[in-house]
């Protein structure tokens, strides 16, 4: 695998293995320092991090005087975060912009990961926020830490068929899950309201070949739990 795709590979894999993400941001109480806390997350199909924020969120009340950030993401069933594969976001924090994106897709795939959460952007006090990224920083234990200017995660448009199909043959291969986003490099998954991501052996080039790893079950799960 060359190096630009392992690299991608390895950022894919971080992007889409948590619905958590740590976010720092410009405190509006205490100017100068940053405030941190935990978030609900979720990756458009053009691979942009959103999340949910209500009016009254602390990050909210910050982001509306300095959109910057840094957010954190990581593996959420890695039991040792420094061996984990980990991706630290700079960028800014903007109002999403729906008209420039599927809302359909985008919700459904925000509350497959979220469904205690399930319509909440109805609320005329919550709304979701895209992160604009100017600089990603990746850390894995098979690589060195690097920054980077842009990931490609290359997620495919995935139908309801292919869903669909994807879930009957997971199932039949002794996993009880959901598919939430596919990509050429493998599969998010939510099993028991936990993230997985499922590690093709190599890169599927469309929705076709994917299917046909996934049948011949040419993947790793990178995580371990109990």
């Amino acid at each position: 695998m060359e190096k630009t795709t392992a690299i991608n590979a390895l950022a894919t894999r971080a992007l889409l293995s948590c619905r958590q993400a740590v976010m720092a941001s410009q405190s509006a109480s205490v100017p100068g320092f940053p405030f941190t806390s935990v978030i609900p997350v979720g990756v458009t199909l053009n691979g942009q991090v959103i999340a949910l924020l209500g009016e009254t969120a602390q990050h909210t009340r910050n982001i509306m005087i300095d959109s910057r950030v840094s957010m954190l993401l990581h593996d959420d069933l890695e039991d040792n975060w420094q061996a984990a594969t980990r991706l630290s976001v700079l960028g800014r924090m903007i109002p999403l912009q729906s008209e420039t994106l599927d809302l359909a897709q985008l919700r459904q795939s925000f509350y497959l990961l979220h469904p205690e959460l399930l319509s909440l952007d109805a609320a005329p006090d919550y709304h979701f926020w895209q992160l604009e990224p100017v600089r990603f920083r990746l850390i894995s234990v098979s690589d060195d830490a690097k920054w980077i200017d842009q990931i490609k995660p290359d997620l495919f448009d995935l139908t309801e068929t292919d869903r669909g199909l994807l879930n009957s043959l997971l199932t039949q291969q002794g996993r009880l899950c959901h598919v939430v986003q596919v990509s050429r490099y493998g599969l998010q998954i939510i099993s028991n309201g936990r993230v997985r991501f499922l590690v093709l052996t190599n890169p599927a080039e469309d929705m076709n070949e994917l299917l046909e790893k996934i049948k011949a079950q040419q993947y790793n799960d990178p995580t371990r739990f109990d």
